[in-house]
């Protein structure tokens, strides 16, 4: 965690597994349509947790300070 940052709660925590175990599967109160009450009350949470007054704000992280990029190195093998 970033230093100065609060510690999510833990409804905020488990709030992230629900909508992370959404997008994996359907849960047995899922409606043929994909609408979910569990699901749009972790949206809800979530939303929010990042919405409050007190949250500082992220600083944007860029790839090129720290010289990583989201590309596999590319591996000799003849061909560009």
């Amino acid at each position: 965690m970033v230093e100065g940052r609060p510690e999510p709660p833990f409804r905020v925590l488990m709030a992230g597994y629900v909508v992370d175990f959404h997008h994996r599967d359907a849960c047995p109160r899922c409606l043929p349509d994909g609408s979910c009450r569990r699901l749009a009350a972790a949206a809800e949470t979530l939303r929010v947790w990042r919405d409050r007054p007190d949250r500082q704000p992220r600083e944007p992280a860029t790839r090129e300070q720290d010289g990583t990029t989201d590309r596999p190195a590319q591996i000799e093998r003849g061909t560009p």
